[in-house]
């Protein structure tokens, strides 16, 4: 990876999740009861993010609704909702998460193409192999495809997804770009193939770095060029005004779910693991968690379970309590701070090769606000981040104007 700053910026992509990416944001004070359910609250998120320069807000989605007590009861259909964001919203990317197991592709290119031109070329699909018999059920199936079934036919709907998109006519603003996150080894490949953005998770730069370079050598096994992806890991950042603070912050919001359920109870179904008589405050068996994808629920939550418990050492109810809290963002790394500590610490992987960040606010408005008055400009000053959008569309955001869009 190359390790120099000329001619490069970050870029940020912010992960829109409700009120917080923490799923105990809600009962945060900041937090206004029932704007998860409310456009006008995306829009407004969405325009702070493009106030900070951001190159894309993100919408994740899954064809069912959670299964636990920390379930957000409605959710809204991504393509839509940032349908209404463009409008209100003049250069960010919005990208829209879709599920390529449960949906026709050739109708997902169509709302796609459509978002792409209200926005003026700002619109991306993120692609998900879905995962789970309990969404399976919504279909009128007794289970999920196998691993290989599904991204077998990720592979095909993406294919045939860009296919509609080459013969739809009006197509001014170029093709939507395609976003990707699997971290399997079929999911890697998928995202060497078809992919424009890559969504990585991991535990520390260690971890980017290493999926990085496999990602970008399957892109030249498939005849890519290994500079035409975007690479972005997830950043959970907690921004205090002190270190402390923002420990504690953390802490704070932990605690909420630690009444709730109790993490090892739901951590077992979740990696496929029994893990009921374990010593709470022992070691994690990692070698007794499923490593089949198929096994597991959550094949990524364990493979980071296994990298809690050698490389950072904790417990059993340290590793359950750091993976519920998180939600879906606890495969991502945790940054803890001041703008100061956040910003450099964000300049450190960029120099180190980071082509940027997937950031996963605990808070929002209320942190994304704050991210963007105060580390924004320090990742500016460090001069690693734009001053002003140069391109109108994501593609030129991101540098990628050979697909997806010009400038």
């Amino acid at each position: 990876m190359t390790t120099h700053t000329t001619g490069r910026r970050m870029h940020l992509s912010l992960n829109m999740s409700g009120v917080g990416r923490h799923t105990a944001a809600w009962a945060h004070p900041a937090s206004v009861p029932g704007a998860e359910l409310r456009p006008d609250h995306y829009v407004e998120v969405a325009r702070l993010a493009e106030r900070g320069l951001f190159d894309a807000v993100f919408l994740a989605d899954s064809p069912a609704l959670g299964a636990d007590e920390r379930s957000v009861p409605h959710r809204f259909e991504p393509l839509t909702l940032l349908t209404a964001i463009a409008v209100e919203t003049q250069r960010i990317g919005l990208i829209g998460t879709v599920s390529t197991t449960y949906n026709d592709p050739v109708t997902v290119a169509d709302r796609a193409a459509s978002l792409q031109n209200v926005s003026e070329g700002r619109a991306a699909l993120n692609a998900v192999a879905s995962t789970g018999d309990r969404l399976a059920r919504n279909f009128g199936l007794d289970r999920q495809p196998d691993h290989e079934r599904r991204y077998a036919r990720a592979d095909a709907f993406l294919t045939t997804v860009r296919e509609r998109w080459a013969a739809v006519p009006g197509a001014a603003h170029g093709r939507p770009l395609i976003v990707q996150a699997g971290g399997s080894a079929r999911g890697r490949d998928l995202a060497a193939r078809q992919a424009d953005v890559v969504y990585a998770g991991g535990y520390g730069i260690e971890d980017a770095q290493s999926l990085d370079a496999d990602i970008r050598a399957r892109a030249a096994r498939h005849g890519r060029d290994p500079r035409s992806l975007r690479v972005l890991p997830g950043v959970i950042p907690y921004l205090a005004d002190t270190t402390a603070q923002a420990h504690r912050l953390a802490d704070e919001l932990d605690a909420v779910h630690r009444g709730v359920i109790d993490p090892i109870r739901w951590l077992g179904p979740v990696v496929g693991a029994d893990l009921a008589g374990l010593d709470p405050d022992g070691p994690l068996p990692v070698d007794a968690l499923p490593t089949d994808p198929d096994q597991v629920g959550g094949a990524s939550i364990a493979g980071l379970a296994r990298t809690l418990a050698t490389r950072g050492g904790l417990t059993v109810r340290q590793v359950a309590e750091r993976l519920y809290a998180g939600g879906f963002g606890n495969i991502q790394t945790h940054v803890h701070g001041t703008a100061q500590e956040i910003a450099d610490t964000l300049t450190g992987w960029f120099r180190q090769g980071v082509d940027g960040f997937n950031l996963l606010l605990p808070l929002q408005p209320s942190g994304v606000e704050r991210f963007v008055e105060q580390v924004v400009p320090l990742l500016q000053r460090a001069g690693v981040y734009r001053t002003a959008y140069e391109a109108r569309t994501l593609g030129g955001h991101l540098g990628l104007t050979g697909g997806g869009g010009g400038s």
